[in-house]
């Protein structure tokens, strides 16, 4: 499947992202790059690197929906192609196409197009949003910019000089004194070839609006520390100072989901993870992130993961050793 197979499958092309980008020399460069890193850990692997925020995923295989929580981050796709769903829109973004989220937007992402001769290949790193409204105040605005439509996310196709910006960021890896000095140099680089692409408009407005003082993130960022807590909506509305139907509308226009969904999300993700780091039974997973029944706990994994909670962690630890 290619980047540009939107319709063919009834997905819709990512906002902002235009036709999509051609093979080139740099796109190739990098996907070297991360192969040299990745290929000493196996084929199916996420890779953090030495370089805070920096990540880069290799997939040999074609994966199955994966529901996870995108923070604050870019990303760009070197090789193969992934379909993500953001609330309820389905895109697929393939080589050389970006995209970049705003707020913890829950997603079901699936790699589409890949195998051990082509492995689907991308960089992920994570946004410093201090550091991107630094820039944002430094860089003059361009004139009769339009103001993007309110949602956690937008993309693009990475242009030659975002690319070199992360072969850069990528080769200080190697390079431990050099990167205390310049990694923080190339990261202010990228937001401003973030800022000069298509996702520009997009990202001032987020800052212009000032999402982190809004209360629809207000109400993001109370679910994500007290997920584990009974969720009233109204008492939610009233935390960030909106009516319960304003507050719904916003919080479905920004995240593409609502309220309860969120943390239902935040809470089967939480608990997945205490069972695959923790080792921690059903009940005491279920139990510590809010559930207070243990079959409602199951039936809603299930639904989310595929499979109940002891089958999904049992395959799930075999396929990583």
């Amino acid at each position: 499947m290619t980047s540009g197979s939107f319709s063919q499958f009834g997905l819709s092309r990512p906002p902002g992202a235009g036709e999509p980008a051609q093979p080139n020399e740099r796109l190739q460069a990098l996907g070297r790059l991360i192969e040299k890193v990745t290929s000493q850990i196996g084929l199916n692997e996420v890779c953090p690197t030495s370089i805070p925020g920096l990540t880069f995923y290799r997939m040999a295989e074609l994966g199955t929906p994966t529901y996870c929580i995108y923070e604050p981050c870019m990303a760009i796709i070197l090789q193969g192609a992934k379909e993500i769903t953001f609330g309820e829109q389905a895109c697929e973004f393939g080589q050389g196409a970006f995209f970049v989220t705003s707020v913890d937007i829950p997603t079901l992402a699936r790699v589409t197009a890949a195998d051990e001769r082509t492995p689907y290949l991308s960089v992920v790193l994570k946004l410093d949003l201090s550091m991107l409204n630094e820039v944002i105040q430094a860089l003059e605005s361009p004139r009769q910019e339009v103001a993007s439509v309110a949602r956690g996310f937008a993309s693009g196709a990475a242009s030659g000089e975002m690319l070199d910006a992360f072969i850069r960021l990528t080769t200080l890896i190697e390079r431990p004194l050099e990167a205390g000095v310049m990694s923080d140099l190339i990261k202010r680089e990228i937001c401003v070839r973030l800022l000069l692409s298509g996702a520009g408009p997009w990202l001032r407005s987020v800052a212009r609006d000032g999402y982190r003082d809004k209360g629809t993130v207000r109400a993001i960022e109370w679910l994500k520390h007290h997920y584990d807590k009974p969720l009233h909506v109204a008492d939610l509305a009233q935390r960030s100072g909106m009516a319960c139907s304003t507050l719904h509308h916003n919080f479905r226009k920004l995240t593409g989901t609502s309220p309860v969904q969120y943390q239902k999300s935040l809470r089967l993700q939480a608990a997945r993870s205490l069972m695959l780091t923790e080792r921690v039974d059903v009940n005491t997973a279920a139990l510590r992130v809010g559930y207070e029944s243990v079959a409602q706990f199951s039936r809603e994994y299930a639904r989310r993961f595929g499979s109940p909670p002891s089958k999904d962690i049992k395959h799930t630890r075999e396929n990583r050793t």
